[in-house]
């Protein structure tokens, strides 16, 4: 399983030349690796994947897991190198080497080599330098230009090889350093010590430092080789060095066989060890690496570690005999003084280990100095401490911390299990006890004394008090803060003096307090990052920096200027689940940075140190598998680019359970990774908080989707994945292709519809134009007959008609010549009698002569009868002319229907005229009368419509 170690960090306390490390380390079994012992070599691209040579094959890690990749059966990997121009991994094996490219494709290369040259054993080291790969071996090097493998031109057999500076050395079989040129060999720098093996090349002061399997070291140069660091020599004579690397700043990793990793600072000359009590599976550590994040990693005989060398945390813990939780550490001229809960124990300035301080068995709390001297609390009351000792000055039920007081520095008020207790200073000054103080009994491990001298106790789960002292200070008055104010005062109720100031850190927040007016605000600086989290612990160290352990951020206040500060989050929130859950404290009182309580001892926390977190690289989504085909839909491949985004991932309907795998190169980070994701169009927001990187949805329904995720970096801040658009296709049935295939299906089935009645009607047609023949030849012959008939028929019908045209001709013209004379002779009538009456008559006369005329007047009306006659006669000859013109315009006069049977006769406007006994001119008003009640358009011709009517 993997193993989040705690260490020491005794370099922190003491200018020691020797000291074990205190880093954080995370080891890896086979088992968590899933492969083989043995891992010798490292390699890292771009994109972050870690690769590792083991002996069952190359390993590849993501930040959330391993895997395995087998290349040649039954031979272990040896060496790698990755080349960022090519995107290739190149790997050296037992007798083979080459390259992996795509995803996971192999390619040989030994097999280009003439057959003299094929016989090799272990490729122990592959380096790639000036767009070469050398490929070295103890019988010969390979160089790989990207086209040909070619040997390089020697006799000699060699040891191992080492890249140092830009240039490639090789050690002979026979001791001797040597440069690799090409294809080339020449001498190297001197060397004394040439019956010894090297296993490190390191540069160094315009040279190298040459280390030595048997821990002996060599500054050589080109004047000369002479032996260096004597003191790291000694501490690495007899542990067997395997590997020397230098890190990115002035410190060497140096790998032994037998004891651990030695970290040692060229320019300070000090070293620390990571040994298997600090976390290693094994101290038989055969290679190192240092990834882009900055991290150290451990090729182990059993095993992998990572190591976080630029970490601003250091544990101090049992490595050094300190045991049991922490609570505070004090650093003083004579050393530091530790409590825990076995009791207090103390670290020499210039001592490896801690001494308990007999007597103070039992849970030990806080430490202040007053008056000059230290003084800790303690579960049998308060112990003095001076020059690595420790005597009790008071003995109580239980004393959390003391305090002097700022309004009567003469006297001091310690903090105990059941109220306060007080002490006077003497003329010694050390604290003389005076007895508790009698109205108040609560458990007062906060409290703090505000400018008007009141004491103000934060009782944990309680509330908060407010104590008026009397004036001899051996009694108080105790107020209970209301319980009104917004934050919840009755639990997580923390009391902390920020800047001189009160706070409360409390389940909502954190809150400051007004001591004249007695008034509970939201402390406005901390609203923007902390806002309604839970807070466990707030307190200032000396540089002012203000240190918030909240639910879900850690960090500190960094000041830039009075009353102005920016929150800079810390990696502790990584190692939340070590701190010390029961009594959380933070020690300010150290010489660098600060110290908090762990589970097991305590983390010395150096903020400074914070910028140096190695950035982390974006989290991924790097495989979309469909469960139950085993099928990819979307892989990222190793040795590509990193995409700037996923494209679309098409879903096939019938996949119902699909897994998402996330990858997250955060090496950095020894706590549990934790992943929440959210798929839009199925999820309503993020679900909880996981540590499987992995997630599966079943029984998608079709449609388009988009996913999520988001994980804590080792900062404690949240980050999140680029969206991924996925699109589950329809069922077949509803698919595009199935429509189409509708569309297709139909239209042949409506072709083969349409041929079949084509030939039925084809048939149909032919039978049917048979008997058309048939029946138009027996019509034809009926038509002749008929044709002559109809000719017969039309000839005696012509004849009628002229005949009864004759007719009608002489009706119209009898009945015409009847009206017309009658009317002349009706009016010539009149002419004479008038004439008469006009010569002879007198007045009788007259009368009577009018009376006769008006008598034949009323003769010639009734001829309106002889009209109906005419009319009679008139619609017969023409098809009820009249009949049909009254019907269709009903509002027609008689005159105006004369004037129709007039134009139907085709007369003239004088024949009319006379006819009707009006005007020309009238006639053409009667005319122009009748074509608007005919309701004519303009241009029509009357005459024509009547014709034709």
């Amino acid at each position: 399983m993997v193993r989040v170690v705690c260490i020491l960090a005794l370099g922190l306390f003491s200018m020691a030349a020797f000291a074990s490390s205190g880093y954080p380390v995370q080891s890896f079994s086979p088992g968590d690796y899933k492969a083989g012992i043995q891992n010798i070599d490292f390699a890292q691209n771009r994109d972050m994947t870690l690769f590792v040579a083991n002996n069952l094959g190359v390993l590849s890690y993501n930040g959330t897991g391993w895997e395995v990749h087998s290349l040649r059966q039954g031979k272990k990997q040896r060496s790698l190198a990755f080349d960022e121009n090519t995107n290739r991994l190149y790997v050296g094996s037992q007798g083979t080497f080459g390259y992996v490219e795509d995803d996971w494709r192999y390619v040989a290369l030994e097999d280009s080599l003439p057959p003299a040259f094929r016989d090799f054993d272990e490729v122990w080291d592959v380096f790639v330098l000036d767009s070469n790969i050398y490929f070295c071996t103890f019988q010969q090097i390979f160089v790989y230009d990207g086209k040909t493998v070619q040997p390089v031109e020697t006799s000699l057999r060699f040891n191992r090889s080492f890249l140092a500076n830009g240039k490639l050395f090789t050690q002979t079989d026979k001791g001797r350093l040597l440069e690799v040129r090409g294809r080339t060999i020449a001498d190297a720098y001197p060397q004394n010590l040439s019956n010894r093996i090297i296993s490190g090349v390191v540069p160094f002061e315009q040279g190298y430092l040459l280390f030595y399997n048997s821990g002996e070291i060599e500054h050589t140069s080109s004047f000369g080789a002479k032996p260096a660091f004597g003191q790291l020599a000694d501490a690495l004579r007899g542990k067997y060095v395997n590997h020397v690397l230098k890190l990115s700043d002035t410190r060497l990793a140096i790998a032994t066989q037998t004891a651990g990793i030695f970290l040692f600072d060229l320019r300070n000359q000090t070293f620390e060890i990571i040994t298997k009590e600090d976390g290693l599976l094994t101290n038989a550590c055969l290679r190192t690496f240092q990834d882009y994040s900055g991290n150290l990693w451990v090729g182990m005989q059993n095993g992998i570690a990572v190591v976080d060398i630029n970490s601003p945390m250091r544990f101090v813990n049992k490595a050094i005999d300190l045991h049991g939780s922490g609570y505070e550490a004090f650093e003083a001229e004579e050393g530091t003084y530790f409590t825990t809960s076995n009791g207090i124990y103390f670290l020499p300035r210039s001592g490896s280990s801690c001494t308990f301080l007999k007597g103070t068995e039992g849970p030990a709390y806080g430490i202040q100095r007053i008056a000059g001297k230290l003084y800790a609390g303690h579960h049998t009351g308060l112990f003095l401490l001076e020059r690595g000792k420790a005597r009790r000055v008071a003995e109580t039920d239980g004393m959390w911390q003391v305090k002097q007081l700022a309004s009567q520095p003469q006297y001091a008020i310690g903090g105990t299990y059941s109220g306060l207790f007080l002490f006077r200073i003497g003329p010694k000054m050390e604290l003389i006890p005076s007895g508790k103080i009698a109205g108040f009994e609560e458990s007062s491990r906060f409290f703090e004394e505000d400018r008007q001298g009141h004491l103000w106790v934060g009782q944990f789960y309680k509330g908060l008090y407010r104590l008026t002292l009397s004036e001899d200070l051996k009694s108080a008055r105790a107020e209970e803060v209301s319980a009104s104010y917004p934050p919840p005062l009755d639990e997580q109720l923390i009391l902390s003096k920020i800047d001189n100031d009160l706070y409360l850190s409390t389940r909502a927040g954190i809150f400051k307090i007004d001591p004249q007016s007695g008034k509970i605000a939201e402390a406005e600086i901390f609203a923007g990052e902390i806002g309604e989290q839970i807070v466990y612990l707030l307190a200032q160290d000396r540089e002012q920096n203000i240190h918030v352990y909240a639910e879900n951020s850690i960090g500190f206040y960094k000041q830039i200027s009075p009353n102005n500060y920016a929150f800079i989050p810390s990696s502790l929130y990584q190692l939340r689940y070590s701190f010390n859950n029961d009594l959380l404290y933070v020690s300010v009182n150290t010489r660098q940075g600060v110290m908090f309580n762990a589970n097991e001892g305590f983390i010395h926390y150096l903020p400074e140190l914070e910028s140096h977190v190695g950035k982390d690289r974006p989290l991924l989504i790097s495989r979309v598998v469909y469960v139950t085909e085993g099928k990819e839909l979307y892989a990222r491949k190793p040795f590509s680019a990193l995409p700037d985004s996923i494209g679309l991932i098409a879903v096939p309907a019938r996949a119902r359970v699909l897994r998402f795998d996330v990858e997250y190169f955060q090496f950095n980070s020894f706590s549990d990774k934790q992943f929440r994701y959210f798929l839009k169009g199925f999820d309503e927001d993020f679900g909880e908080w996981t540590n499987a990187p992995s997630k599966e949805y079943t029984n998608l329904t079709e449609g388009d989707y988009e996913l999520l995720v988001q994980t804590r970096n080792s900062l404690g801040e949240i980050v999140t994945s680029k969206p991924v658009a996925i699109q589950v296709e329809p069922p077949f049935h509803r698919s595009l292709f199935a429509r189409v295939l509708y569309v297709l299906l139909a239209a042949a089935v409506l072709l083969l519809i349409s041929a079949r009645l084509q030939r039925k009607y084809s048939l149909k047609a032919r039978a049917a134009e048979e008997a058309r023949r048939q029946e138009l030849e027996k019509k034809d012959r009926e038509l002749k007959e008929i044709e002559r008939q109809r000719l017969q028929a039309m000839k005696e019908m012509e004849e009628e008609k002229i005949k009864s045209e004759l007719r009608h001709l002489n009706n119209l013209l009898a009945a015409s010549t009847m009206n017309l004379v009658v009317k002349n002779e009706f009016i010539e009538t009149i002419r004479e009698k008038l004439n008469e009456v006009n010569k002879n008559g007198s007045t009788r006369d007259t009368r009577k002569a009018l009376q006769q005329l008006v008598k034949e007047i009323d003769t010639t009306l009734r001829l309106q009868e002889d009209w109906e006659q005419f009319e009679y006669h008139f619609d017969q000859v023409h098809g009820d002319f009249l009949s049909r013109l009254r019907a269709e315009f009903p509002d027609l006069t008689p005159n105006e229907q004369k004037l129709c049977a007039f134009l139907r006769l085709n007369l003239n406007t004088k024949d009319i005229a006379n006819l009707m006994g009006i005007s020309l001119r009238g006639v053409e008003v009667a005319r122009y009368r009748l074509r608007k009640k005919l309701r004519l358009e303009q241009g029509e011709n009357l005459s024509k419509f009547i014709l034709e009517y």
